[in-house]
């Protein structure tokens, strides 16, 4: 998906006087990211096919946003053209934690990987007492699974609706092989915890923004946010084919929960139990994208490792 700047500048000019400076930011999987200035106003502008993703950006500003958690203002959403939908949002200086820290590798960046936890610990503590389920969440913050395990189970993808069932008849996917790890992941449902917390979904990486003295100075994209145990949301920030040796973001997070006194009890289990659910994820989400070649990578990886 993509837009050129002539295409993007006809529709500004709709929404605004004086459009200038249009600069591309990012082509994502799913997004088309553009900085503009609308007279002297720096904003945002992305365009995806899904329009609840922004419709979440718009709930987390909403509900979620504060000075120890900062996220940008929605200034409008709507159709962009058939099927396509924008986002014009407040634009907010800052770094892309990607662009800093290797995520796979903490050596060297503790003191860094702890202030990112940290923050990431301060949106797990939020309060969503008045919302309710499990999972992926609507545009009004409530989970859209009736159990933390119904979601594991479902693969939900916001992104398509064909099921990885479907996607194993018609296409590359080795269903054998999903269903079989199903089963493994199953079995280690009994030692996974109730916590129930907000999870960013997709933090880290270009998600998170950084001042120059590496404080936090906005968490972007809240389309993946979700309900359930935060434990997960470490695993998107160390991907399981990336998990080493060295310092992680797995092996931080676990040690600054411990130096809180909050042990966490069947870890080896739980995250056996999330590192399949994340890999068969992705198996998904490539298929999904017609990504062969990610698809066979991830799955050579899995087969060797789960």
């Amino acid at each position: 998906m993509h837009f050129d700047i002539p295409q993007i500048q006809q529709f500004l000019d709709t929404k605004f006087n004086y459009i200038h400076n249009i600069e591309p930011v990012a082509d994502g999987w799913w997004s088309q990211a553009l900085t503009f200035y609308a007279g002297e106003e720096k904003l945002v502008l992305r365009i995806n096919q899904h329009l609840r993703d922004f419709q979440k950006d718009v709930f987390a500003y909403r509900h979620l946003n504060s000075p120890g958690c900062r996220i940008p203002e929605v200034k409008s959403t709507g159709d962009f053209s058939p099927g396509y939908f924008y986002c014009i949002s407040e634009f907010i200086e800052g770094t892309p934690a990607d662009r800093i820290i290797r995520t796979e590798d903490l050596t060297g960046h503790e003191d860094l990987g702890r202030t990112i936890l940290t923050q990431l610990d301060h949106i797990h503590q939020l309060d969503i007492g008045n919302y309710s389920g499990w999972g992926y969440t609507d545009a009004n913050g409530n989970g859209l699974f009736n159990t933390w395990e119904d979601f594991l189970l479902a693969f939900f993808n916001s992104k398509t609706s064909i099921t990885w069932q479907e996607f194993a008849s018609t296409t590359w996917l080795d269903g054998e092989y999903f269903g079989k790890m199903i089963e493994k992941m199953k079995a280690l449902f009994p030692y996974l915890p109730k916590t129930r917390k907000l999870q960013h979904g997709d933090f880290g990486y270009d998600n998170l923004l950084l001042t120059p003295n590496n404080q936090v100075a906005a968490v972007i994209d809240w389309a993946e946010m979700m309900i359930g145990d935060p434990f997960y949301d470490i695993i998107h920030m160390c991907e399981p084919w990336k998990q080493n040796d060295g310092l992680t973001f797995i092996k931080l997070w676990k040690q600054m929960q411990e130096e809180k006194d909050q042990l966490i009890p069947h870890f080896d289990k739980v995250l056996e139990c999330y590192n399949i659910h994340y890999t068969l994820f992705h198996l998904h989400i490539h298929t999904a994208r017609n990504d062969e070649e990610g698809y066979h990578e991830i799955k050579q990886w899995a087969v060797e490792n789960l």
